[in-house]
């Protein structure tokens, strides 16, 4: 039973660790326990670490320290990757040999191909670029209008020394602008962008079906090795706790491969179904994970009674949307937000333009030009839910009667 607890205890505090350092830094859960844990992990420790080493060690600790996070951090390196196949050709390794000969056929294929289409879709997210290069820039320009709400046209990638598309942004780790960026994935040692969120989104979805299949089966197989094992006497006795994860540590330390790695499924498969769940959201709500980043700001913004909204005809300098006649969206916006950049000045600042509006409406109760809530804005990405996902898999969207 100590053994059991040990390997219970070290999986749940990996798969918790896992899922904060993954999810932390969400709008979502913003002021929230989750949020206090990460910067408790990645901001409060570290901070405490070095202050304690700058007193004792005169931060030689500290410089190691950041040589390798530079390395594991900003740099695009295979152990994470490594770390993620190893763990599920592992975890296959010692499941499949024990439980084979006691599954049906049908498990049997069924096994098979949960197993192999994870592989394949890794392969694919990790080969499978979004990058933007002098020779699909014009044709990336063309994929999605500018909102004026968090992308303006006129913007240049100090980097790339071009003109940043709609949806892109620049990721340091490829240095390279990723076009419908989403997110940097370390466990895929690439970002995930317009050409490959795809092969994500079904890697995520294949994950899930995998490790739910698979703790089904294992809870199966081991209630059989509990029905062999266990005397009924005692199998009636399980109505209570103690006595149930009893017998249960006696019947997973029997049947230990099958028990140990349906104790990892049961773990880790909360993690797939949240981030499954996670980009079903975006999708729903006409967003990338950077985006969603993006729109918390605002939302902060009004909430502090700081952000305005006008239309760019009636702003000075406002940008246009390039090309409007060669954007196949369906949907194009007149929108432009501002916000007060001076508390101290209340001057209006408008990111798509260089003009700066006094604050002459502030005052006024129920200005048009001020925003109070967030469903003020127009997501011009939003389409609807099935438009959403024929866009984020890369298929045409369906054009609005």
């Amino acid at each position: 039973m100590g053994a059991l607890r040990t390997v219970i205890l070290v999986i749940l505090g990996i798969s918790s660790l896992t899922f904060i350092a993954l999810f932390g830094r969400l709008p979502a859960f913003r002021k929230t326990p989750i949020a206090f844990l990460y910067r408790l992990l990645w901001v409060y420790t570290p901070n405490s670490i070095a202050f304690v080493d700058s007193r004792l060690l005169d931060g030689h600790l500290t410089r190691i320290w950041n040589r390798s996070g530079r390395y594991i951090l900003r740099e695009n390196h295979p152990l994470v990757l490594i770390f993620f196949v190893g763990l599920l050709a592992i975890g296959e390794y010692f499941f499949l040999p024990t439980a084979w000969p006691r599954m049906s056929m049908v498990h049997k294929y069924l096994a098979l191909g949960l197993v192999t289409i994870p592989y394949v879709l890794i392969y694919k997210c990790v080969v499978t670029k979004s990058f933007i290069t002098s020779q699909n820039h014009e044709e990336e320009m063309k994929r999605y209008p500018y909102d004026c709400a968090i992308f303006y046209p006129g913007h240049r990638c100090r980097t790339c020394q071009f003109l940043k598309p709609a949806r892109s942004k620049h990721c340091n780790i490829c240095r390279a602008c990723i076009s419908r960026h989403d997110h940097h994935c370390v466990w895929l040692m690439n970002c995930v962008g317009a050409h490959n969120y795809v092969y994500f989104l079904s890697l995520l979805l294949s994950l899930s079906f995998l490790l739910t299949y698979g703790t089904w089966l294992g809870h199966s197989l081991l209630s059989q090795t509990l029905q062999e094992i266990v005397p009924p006497e005692y199998q009636a006795a399980m109505k209570g706790w103690s006595m149930y994860f009893n017998i249960w540590a006696i019947v997973i330390t029997a049947d230990a491969k099958i028990g140990t790695v349906t104790l990892l499924m049961l773990m880790t498969a909360p993690l797939a179904v949240a981030f499954l769940t996670y980009h079903t959201y975006l999708i729903w709500a006409g967003m990338t994970t950077n985006e969603s980043s993006k729109w918390s700001g605002w939302k902060c913004d009004v909430e502090d009674d700081m952000a305005f909204k006008a239309e760019r005809s009636q702003i000075p300098g406002a940008s246009r949307n390039v090309d409007l006649a060669d954007q196949p969206w369906p949907v194009v916006s007149d929108q432009i937000l501002g916000y007060i950049m001076d508390v101290d000045s209340n001057d209006i600042y408008y990111p798509g333009s260089d003009h700066r509006e006094p604050d002459s409406h502030r005052d006024i109760p129920n200005s048009p030009w001020k925003l109070t809530s967030m469903a003020d804005i127009e997501n011009i990405y939003d389409l609807g839910f099935w438009n959403n996902l024929r866009d984020s898999v890369g298929l045409s969207v369906r054009q609005k009667p």
